[in-house]
């Protein structure tokens, strides 16, 4: 989003008005009851100034400025923060959707506390990532409405039934936590509740799924939704559909089927290509909302280099990988290959190269070997001028490269986030990363790291091999590219096979989805 150039407004604080040249000051009058006529020569308008009348005279082209307002807490807003405090007052639904890393938390909390002042609102719920409760937003609130009080519900059912009864501003629940019944019935019947904020809502761009679901049902219509994602549609524009019923239902169909027909058109049985126009659709269709790109709000980032690494595969793994691809070839003819299956069968080549494989009928995990890898690895990390973030697409690997790089002639100090780690010690693992010598590398399953943290203490994110989501991979990278970083970043994609630097190419042009797994399964066993 640009600042364009607006007609002039004069600000008077001494009568707390707007004045300002309107060519009919009469309509103005019927839009805004609190002005007036003027009888001068340059203005013919005044009206009283509030956050509200200068959005509307902003809404109409004028440079109206907002209320001078101090802020509570250790920050105050910045310019572009601002116009994100006043879309949130001004649209009782809304979209936030600029770019990951221009400081969307903030504006949301400073808005709802302007409302809990007003008393509009009473309490405020907040949905967002598990890895963002307590490191982004709790902290936030500490930080930036440090007068207000809020609780994360999170963990056994007695632990979140006892947080529901605080006398709290803010609620922080987890995404997952909308599949709970027994805290969906109760989150509606909570009329004091007036406020809800849904953190990373692209995450709820599946409609059919449970957590859309229950977050659909929790919502009551007299409450206010503010729905803040910079990655709305990281794979087709029929992404929107969901989100758009929740903020403006109006304008997307009624039916998921139609709004597919109209921003896309069936190419064969399993693909499907975005129209000409389907971007101006979900444009028009996410409304209201507002963006903002990150070189126009942080001028001053320092740059961000790609590089790709090579290496080699152990014996092992040659072998292993050559009896998969055989018994996926003898498979033709024999399996109905659908995208499921192709993306199942490309997982298991995936693991080869990466030197683990998992044992389905016993969860355990078997290494064949990752020596060339670890090496490509080990010297990446020590290029690092700062920490390095290392992003690890399956937990076996996880586990097999927490020994090799904490033991040996040069170990390193690691951290370990997953699944697998609990909430408490994972955030226990990301504090000591940003505030401590140790560990000097964070070892990541992407969908741990995707979403919220504000890593900015690494200068080098390195993929161990290419990771099956758009979305995660462009959330990963903005961990540490954002305020206040300082030093220049590198992305290191390591990669052995023309099938890995594939998975990476289609990640770059946003194509990975199910009919380009399959030409990839096609293009692995010719």
């Amino acid at each position: 989003m640009n600042f364009v150039p607006k007609l002039p407004v004069l600000a008077d604080e001494r009568t707390k008005s707007l004045v300002f040249k309107f060519s009919d000051p009469f309509m103005v009058r019927d839009m805004i009851p609190q002005s007036k006529t003027l009888d001068h020569p340059n203005f013919n308008v005044a009206v009283k100034w509030t956050d509200a009348t200068a959005q509307i005279l902003r809404n109409m082209g004028y440079e109206a400025p907002f209320r001078p307002t101090r802020w509570p807490g250790m920050y105050q807003p910045q310019p572009h923060q601002l116009e994100m405090i006043n879309h949130h007052l001004t649209h009782f639904r809304n979209f936030n959707l600029s770019e990951m890393g221009t400081m969307k938390t903030a504006p949301a909390l400073w808005a709802a506390d302007k409302l809990m002042n007003q008393g509009t609102i009473k309490k405020c719920l907040i949905i967002t990532p598990l890895s963002t409760v307590e490191r982004v937003w709790s902290q936030n609130i500490f930080d930036v409405v440090t007068h207000r009080t809020s609780v994360i519900v999170h963990g056994t059912e007695d632990h979140r039934r006892d947080m529901m009864k605080a006398d709290v501003d803010f609620y922080i629940l987890n995404h997952d936590a909308t599949k709970i019944g027994w805290l969906r019935k109760h989150l509606k019947k909570r009329k004091d509740i007036g406020l809800i904020i849904v953190d990373e809502g692209g995450m709820f761009r599946n409609h059919d799924t449970e957590k859309y679901e229950g977050l659909v049902e929790l919502i009551r219509p007299d409450q206010r939704v503010w729905w803040l994602t910079g990655t709305p549609c990281p794979n087709f524009p029929t992404d929107a559909w969901s989100q758009c019923r929740i903020i403006n239902p109006r304008g997307v169909p009624q039916h998921f089927g139609a709004w597919k027909r109209m921003t896309m058109y069936q190419q064969s049985q399993f693909k499907w290509a975005k129209r000409a126009g389907a971007e101006d659709l979900v444009f028009n269709a996410m409304q209201p909302s507002i963006r903002f790109l990150k070189k126009d709000v942080l001028k001053n980032l320092p740059p961000v280099t790609s590089i790709s690494l090579t290496c080699g595969l152990t014996p092992a793994q040659k072998n292993a990988y050559a009896a998969m691809k055989a018994e996926m070839t003898a498979d033709i003819g024999n399996v109905n290959i659908t995208a499921v299956h192709a993306a199942d069968q490309i997982t298991k080549l995936r693991q080869i190269l990466l030197g683990s494989i998992k044992d389905k009928n016993t969860n355990s995990y078997f290494t064949l070997g990752f020596g060339p890898r670890l090496q490509v690895l080990r010297d990446a990390i020590d290029a690092a001028s700062a920490k390095a973030g290392v992003i690890v697409p399956f937990k076996g690997i996880i586990l097999a490269l927490e020994k090799a790089l904490t033991t040996g002639k040069n170990p390193v100090s690691v951290g370990v986030l997953n699944g697998d780690v609990l909430f408490s010690r994972r955030n226990k693992i990301i504090s000591a990363f940003k505030s401590g010598a140790h560990p000097r590398v964070l070892l990541c399953h992407p969908k741990v790291m995707a979403h919220g943290l504000n890593l900015t203490e690494a200068d080098t994110t390195i993929f161990f091999g290419p990771i099956y989501s758009n979305d995660e991979f462009e959330q990963v990278i903005e961990r540490m590219n954002r305020a206040p970083q300082t030093r220049k970043m590198t992305i290191v994609r390591i990669g052995a096979h023309p099938l890995e630097w594939g998975i990476y190419k289609l990640i770059d042009e946003r194509r990975l989805n199910q009919a380009t797994i399959l030409d990839l399964y096609r293009q692995t066993i010719t």
